[in-house]
């Protein structure tokens, strides 16, 4: 059975060669690699030229302008003719069975639309961790954020061609968003329990108040839509994951409202029940809880924001 690797590539002429090797590496021999720069100002291209798996035909190399990963992988995917395609962002590794242990995994279980795949996530200081999926529980792992991670899957190309593949549009979250599209449509799941995928997590650099609010939005809004979905579905069934997506939401909103405590509150009013209450955990603390339960979240917020304003006059 081919498999497609698409790699999407925007100014990695350090790192992409690592990423081609561990493709091309893979013992499933039925394989096809598509490189896709995206408009790289660093030489990408011109280093993937000369890597000995362009230069003998295993690997091809195609350019667009600037668009984003969520476009590259796309222009990957339209000319993809593998049954599964392997998306490998371009400072990820695989291990040489990833792709044939999946299959295998696969071929056992039906043939599912996207196999979920346990990882090991590299920081930047070297230090490892080792990230598992919250097994066969599709919508509690999408809510818990526990569904693998865009190289660690392997998904099936006919399903993803039917939804328009990856959502463009998004700066952030697109594989966990594309993970909602996909169980909207009842794909079926399989679980990779075995760490097949070295994710490297790179230093974000300084980024803007305005670039990590929006990120928050985002977050909010796929929850706020995951939860409307599993309401339409059935509030009894799915119980938990609602409840669950509003203890998320409520911790996301919490922090929208150090930047904007009115859409914060605008927010809470649209996407949380009535009856909710925080549980207590590392983020909440009792006597926040406390102070909710007296003020209600927009009071409680209120009352937090002049405490801060207070402390920053004193200091």
């Amino acid at each position: 059975m081919r498999v497609t690797v698409v790699i999407p590539c925007y100014n990695v002429a350090e790192l992409v060669g690592r990423a081609l090797d561990s493709a091309l590496m893979q013992d499933h021999a039925d394989l096809e690699v598509i490189l896709v720069d995206d408009g790289s100002t660093d030489g990408t291209a011109e280093v993937l030229e000369r890597h000995p798996g362009l230069i003998g035909g295993r690997a091809r190399l195609v350019r667009q302008m600037n668009r984003g990963a969520s476009a590259a992988r796309n222009h990957g995917l339209r000319m993809a003719t593998g049954t599964y395609v392997q998306f490998l962002d371009a400072d990820d590794l695989l291990m040489p069975d990833k792709i044939s242990g999946q299959l295998a995994l696969a071929e056992r279980e039906g043939w599912p639309d996207v196999i979920v795949g346990d990882y090991r996530a590299v920081r930047p200081d070297g230090l490892m961790d080792r990230v598992q999926a919250l097994y066969d529980r599709p919508w509690m792992a999408l809510i818990r954020t526990r569904m693998g991670t865009t190289s660690a899957n392997l998904w099936a190309r006919e399903l993803l061609v039917a939804v328009d593949g990856w959502p463009e549009e998004l700066a952030s979250s697109q594989d966990y968003a594309l993970l909602f599209t996909l169980l909207k449509r009842g794909a079926r799941v399989g679980w990779d329990r075995r760490e097949r995928t070295e994710v490297l997590k790179r230093p974000t650099g300084s980024i803007s108040r305005t670039g990590v609010r929006a990120n928050w939005e985002r977050y909010v809004d796929l929850r706020r839509r995951i939860k409307e979905h599993l309401v339409g579905l059935g509030r009894e069934r799915y119980a938990a994951e609602i409840a669950a997506l509003d203890q998320y939401i409520f911790m996301a909103l919490r922090i929208l409202a150090t930047y904007d405590r009115a859409q914060a509150v605008k927010l809470y009013r649209s996407c949380i029940d009535k009856d909710f209450r925080p549980e207590v955990g590392p983020a909440i603390t009792e006597r926040y809880v406390a102070l909710f339960t007296l003020l209600g979240f927009a009071g409680a917020e209120r009352a937090l924001g002049l405490a801060r304003r207070r402390k920053q006059a004193d200091a």
